[in-house]
């Protein structure tokens, strides 16, 4: 499982870099190459790199082709949805699939809290929603973390 996690989080750091090239040369690397569980690693990096390239719904059916009964939960197959609207400049319907992410969860990956935080930054007309989604799911404790980092954003301005 941590190789795994480390596939994810350099697969998001080169689409947050927008590194479409790496990204294509990762799915090919570990749908190809990869052990088997790395089967969805590769078509969620082969997904980023197409959202980067505004190409919205290829990428959301490469996520739809690596999934499995197994793997993803439906809460980090949200996410990953979220993260490809989110590439793709679609922060209100990417708020929409973190609602889904978070919804009832007892804790809530820091990371999926710091993209609805990054939401808000790209369109501060979305900050109620935001909250509401940073009330969403968590520990009392990260709710209200993640709640209070929504606005500060808000109130920063546009991150670019």
């Amino acid at each position: 499982m941590a190789r795994g996690a480390a596939y994810r989080d350099e697969t998001w750091r080169l689409a947050l870099a927008r590194d479409v090239a790496a990204l294509h040369g990762a799915a090919e690397l570990l749908l190809e190459e990869g052990p088997a569980e790395a089967r969805y690693d590769g078509h969620r990096a082969r997904a980023f790199a197409l959202a980067v390239e505004g190409r919205v719904g290829d990428a959301l059916e490469q996520l739809n082709e690596g999934a499995t009964e197994d793997w993803p939960f439906p809460a980090a197959y949200a996410a990953d949805v979220a993260r490809v609207r989110y590439l793709a400049g679609q922060y209100r319907p990417a708020l929409e699939a973190l609602r889904l992410a978070v919804r009832g969860a007892d804790r809530v990956d820091p990371a999926v809290a710091s993209l609805v935080t990054a939401c808000v930054r790209r369109d501060r007309r979305l900050l109620r929603h935001a909250v509401a989604v940073a009330f969403g799911g968590g520990t009392p404790w990260q709710r209200m973390r993640a709640a209070g980092a929504v606005v500060a954003a808000a109130t920063r301005g546009s991150a670019g």
